[in-house]
């Protein structure tokens, strides 16, 4: 269920079909809404397979505009998500006898400098250049998704402080990029780390909470279609069952791709969960085992 808000630039209600994301919850919208306003990165919180990664994408859709990513690992730094030394372009001009002498000549443009300046991160890249990243010439607007920033150093979300207040990069060799176009900076985290007070103080904060039944029943109907019978109902029950266990015995518990891997699984093998009024069948069993569970069920009581 989605709510419009007077004045909002983002209401995924005008775009039925245009993407499976299920806006159940009022607050998603208001806080898209407040961080476009306010041109504040969105820190988007949650338990793993919430929805968080798949926000951007959906928000991109809506809006219409390019959508860039990263994912953060242990070794991201600021440097990665602005612009990297082709090194060994680099290497191989020095071997030719063809070394640019430049400052800049060998950069290559990261997904910040995409989601400021597509214009001059493409003047920049060189001939070869992966461009994946290169948001369509035609966009009005960029949703970057930095994802799970809490796998970072700790200095990271620092580091971020200048790009995100300003909207600007410093890039080695060359004059300071500034954002030419909108820009909603999406950032998730799976609340393994508590956020520097100055970085939670730059960003408008969303929490999304794990989904109950009748979200993951809406989730597969975007996905799947409608159907006449309660598959996606029993699977999202005995979803949740599961999650319920793996909670208390301290495991990771099943996330909405993996509710939806089963569903599928069912449809194609023509089964169904176990209920109150029906039992589960051997390869109900394996279904759930590898699509949802993904532990032997000794492993799942004694964990």
């Amino acid at each position: 269920m989605t709510a419009a808000f007077p004045g909002a630039a983002f209401d995924p209600g005008r775009g039925n079909g245009m993407s499976p994301y299920v806006y159940h919850d009022s607050r998603i919208v208001l806080a898209v809404n407040v961080a476009l306003a306010t041109r504040r990165p969105l820190l988007v919180t949650g338990v793993p397979g919430s929805g968080k990664s798949t926000l951007a994408a959906s928000v991109a859709k809506h809006l219409r505009w390019a959508h860039l990513s990263s994912t953060v690992t242990s070794r991201t730094r600021l440097e990665d998500l602005v612009a990297r030394v082709d090194a060994v372009q680099r290497l191989a001009d020095a071997q030719a006898r063809r070394l640019d002498e430049r400052p800049d000549a060998y950069l290559v443009p990261g997904v910040l400098w995409w989601a400021f300046d597509p214009g001059s991160a493409r003047a920049m890249a060189r001939a070869g250049t992966d461009a994946r990243t290169d948001p369509e010439r035609a966009q009005d607007g960029t949703v970057l998704l930095i994802d799970e920033i809490d796998k970072a150093e700790p200095d990271l979300p620092n580091d971020l402080l200048g790009p995100l207040d300003t909207a600007t990069i410093t890039v080695s060799g060359r004059e300071p990029v500034t954002a030419t176009r909108d820009t909603l900076i999406v950032i998730t985290s799976n609340r393994e780390r508590t956020m520097p007070p100055a970085f939670l103080r730059r960003c408008v904060v969303l929490e999304l909470e794990s989904p109950h039944a009748t979200v993951l029943e809406q989730v597969a109907v975007s996905h799947l279609g409608a159907r006449d019978d309660t598959l996606y109902i029993d699977v999202a029950e005995r979803t949740l069952y599961l999650a319920e266990l793996a909670e208390l015995a301290g495991r990771r518990s099943p996330s909405v791709a993996e509710y939806l891997d089963t569903v599928r699984a069912c449809i194609a093998f023509v089964q169904h969960p176990p209920t109150r009024t029906r039992p589960g069948s051997d390869l109900w069993e394996a279904i759930e085992e590898a699509a949802l569970r993904k532990a032997p069920p000794d492993d799942q009581r004694s964990a």
